[in-house]
């Protein structure tokens, strides 16, 4: 990992760098949305010191993961080649991070001085990671749309749209989710009692019950649409590793991902679940704490991948980017932990990191679009290449291209035609203040007259 400046805490984003975030990232989601289920299912709890120390942790590794992530991307938007247009969004993200780093303060604060925290905070902050996530995806799903429509039928184009539009739509159903079990708690902290005391205690309402049920609908479609993109996008490996090999590893992320909800459909393991209920549940949890993170994983392939195809430093950390940004994204999926409101609050950090992954999402795939639209030299070498994970940038940076010269072209001819308008208007201003100056002088000429006579 080679640091730029230690000031700006800025890394080069190579293959190796970006794996590391994504396995960094996968890691503390996992812990961090598993420790609530095994400590109630199997009674084993650490003390509250070793669970405040593991919280600081992890908010230290996410501050500085974040820092480091946006320096790093800012520094190649602040090339000449990086996009203006969505610059803008800089300040959101940054915003965003400094609010929840001030937030995490406050809570770590209060819990080592006040042996409590305000639950307040966590509605802040949940309201804070959904809707400013919510804002980056609608406007990569605008992109999309965008591009869909002034493209070509082009399938991976649809099924990335639909996907990341129901990707948006699960995070305000996930914010609603967990927003109706804060409204309904009757204490307005947190206070150091077993985590096993919050989750019994805890109860749904019908309301909340239905939010789950749609929560799950809606992300195991979202996982679908983006498990067939991204086979699609891998399938020229498919020749390399052979047919069944290929299939095979393709198919366990889906079949992982699927299994834990085979209980709507009735569990096949009730009666192990009867004869060793505690067994089987941490077994269970062991075993499944990872889907939604392997999954993201395989996602995020699909960018990883393509980036070592292209030879365009730029388009390569570019896609970079994009790859930690759809592990991340697609990793924060989970509702679980945080609706207990635990003492110290598991769940924070993998709420937290959403707006890092929809804005990392948003800036890599754009970006790339942009710089291959506007460089004829990177579209021939994506034209030269067979590569099905090159398909879908080479034909919406095609897209842009016409887009944006469409846009020109219309820029172009609105400013002749004002400059037009206004030569037009100069000319007759001209003649009019021709006439009021020979008015004048006639007057004056007139006056004059009458006074001599």
């Amino acid at each position: 990992m080679k640091v730029d400046t230690i000031s700006t805490a800025t890394i080069t984003l190579s293959k190796k760098t970006s794996l590391v975030f994504i396995l960094i990232f996968a890691t503390i989601v996992v812990i961090d949305s598993t420790v609530v289920d095994f400590a109630s299912y199997s009674g084993a709890e650490a003390s509250f010191s070793a669970n405040i120390a593991i919280f600081v942790v992890f908010s230290i590794i996410f501050a500085a993961s974040s820092a480091v992530l946006l320096n790093s991307v800012k520094s190649i938007l602040t090339s000449k080649s990086a996009p203006r247009d969505i610059r803008h969004f800089q300040l959101t993200i940054g915003a965003t991070l400094i609010l929840t780093i001030a937030i995490i303060l406050i809570i770590i604060f209060q819990m080592f001085f006040l042996n409590k925290y305000s639950l307040l905070l966590l509605r802040i902050q949940i309201y804070l990671s959904h809707l400013s996530a919510v804002a980056f995806l609608s406007f990569l799903v605008f992109l999309f749309v965008g591009w869909l429509s002034s493209s070509k039928t082009n399938y991976v184009i649809i099924l990335y749209t639909i996907s990341f539009s129901l990707a948006c739509i699960n995070l305000l159903v996930s914010l609603a989710y967990i927003d109706t079990y804060f409204s309904n708690s009757s204490l307005p902290d947190v206070r150091p009692y077993s985590m096993t005391t919050y989750v019994i205690q805890i109860h749904g309402l019908p309301l909340t019950e239905s939010l789950s049920v749609i929560f799950d609908v809606i992300s195991l479609s979202s996982f679908l649409l983006m498990w067939i993109t991204t086979a699609i996008f891998l399938s020229q490996y498919r020749h390399k590793m052979g047919t069944i090999k290929y299939y095979s590893l393709m198919s366990i992320p889906l079949v992982y991902y699927i299994f834990p909800l085979q209980n709507y459909f009735g569990d096949v393991f009730f009666n192990l679940l009867q004869s060793s209920p505690i067994s089987y549940s941490i077994i269970y949890i062991l075993i499944f704490s990872a889907t939604k993170q392997v999954g993201a994983v395989l996602f995020s392939l699909a960018f990883w991948t393509a980036s070592a195809l292209v030879y365009d430093h730029r388009i390569r950390k570019f896609l970079l980017t994009s790859a930690i940004g759809m592990a991340i994204l697609f990793g924060t999926f989970e509702i679980s932990p945080l609706q207990y409101h635990v003492y110290p609050p598991y769940g924070f950090i993998t709420q937290a990191f959403i707006p890092l992954g929809a804005y990392l999402l948003l800036v890599g795939i754009f970006s790339s679009v942009r710089v291959i639209s506007r460089d004829s030299a990177v579209r021939k070498e994506f034209y030269k290449s067979a590569s099905s994970q090159l398909s879908l940038l080479k034909t919406i940076g095609v897209t842009q291209m016409e887009k944006e010269l469409e846009t020109e072209t219309k820029a172009v001819y609105k400013r002749s035609m004002l400059s037009e308008k206004e030569e037009a208007q100069e000319h007759h201003l001209e003649e009019q203040e021709i006439r009021e100056i020979l008015r004048d002088v006639l007057n004056e000429l007139y006056h004059l007259k009458s006074k001599k006579e």
